[in-house]
């Protein structure tokens, strides 16, 4: 029986001893085992209250909307531009209309028609929060180039983009709108066709006076034939007047002689 103790002990002794052995050559052939790197030191936390920085293109996102789709060739249009920010800390960017710029080009979007940041200039710097907008317009009169006498645009389809100058590849997604042509003035009568207007109003006038007056003329006619054949009549009855006052007398004398005669 103690035997069969003595011979477990030492076993044991012996496989003990055996894996110790074993860990040992291990550590050897393949080192210490480590961490890996990110493992080991924990990111450094934002700093949100720290100094803003300018704002880079994937912090914000930048979008365009026309007050109108269809405009008059001439008349003034406007755009609003929306910077959103996108990212985890504050950043500054320039809201001047120089800086938020929109340019108007051809429908291929090519040719280039006007821009903002050619015809303002200036500097506002805004600080923008996270999930912050700020918003604002941009003015157009529908002309080419920044000239007051500027030619105005072609009637047409044509592309508007917004883009902020100061943050490279910030820009919105292009709109299209319309710029229609303007109504044709109505013609004016030139001065000839008003003179000949009234020359023969003139003689409208003139023949309907000369009318007026023979009428008048043939009024006065008849007037005086009936003023005459008043004369005459007067005339006749004085006359007639007369006649039986003679009569009468000559009535009476024979009256007389018969009675004297008797």
């Amino acid at each position: 029986m103690l035997v069969v103790v003595l011979l477990c002990a030492v076993g044991v002794v012996g496989g003990y001893g055996l894996g110790q052995a074993v860990d040992g050559a291990r550590n050897l052939l393949t080192g210490p085992e480590s961490l890996p790197a990110d493992k080991v030191a924990a990111p450094e936390p934002l700093d949100v209250g720290g100094p803003a920085t300018t704002c880079r293109s994937q912090d914000v996102e930048v979008r365009l909307s026309p007050s109108a789709t269809t405009v008059t060739a001439g008349s003034p249009m406007s755009f609003m531009v929306r910077v959103a920010n996108v990212g985890r800390v504050p950043c500054l960017f320039d809201g001047a209309a120089a800086s938020r710029a929109v340019t108007i080009t051809d429908e291929s979007g090519k040719e280039e028609v006007w821009s903002s940041a050619e015809c303002s200039d200036g500097s506002t710097m805004l600080l923008l929060g996270p999930e912050g907008v700020n918003a604002g317009e941009v003015h157009w009169t529908s002309v080419q180039g920044c000239a007051k006498e500027a030619p105005v645009v072609e009637a047409g389809t044509y592309r508007a983009t917004a883009a902020l100058e100061d943050v490279p590849g910030a820009s919105s997604e292009p709109v299209t709108f319309t710029v229609a042509a303007k109504a044709k003035p109505r013609p004016t009568p030139s001065a000839d066709t008003s003179t000949e207007g009234a020359t023969s109003g003139d003689e409208a006038d003139a023949k309907g006076g000369a009318a007026k007056d023979g009428a008048t003329s043939d009024d006065e006619k008849d007037d005086g034939q009936k003023g005459d054949g008043g004369r005459a009549d007067d005339a006749t009855g004085g006359g007639g007047e007369e006649a039986a006052a003679d009569r009468a007398a000559e009535g009476r004398a024979t009256a007389d002689e018969k009675s004297a005669t008797r």
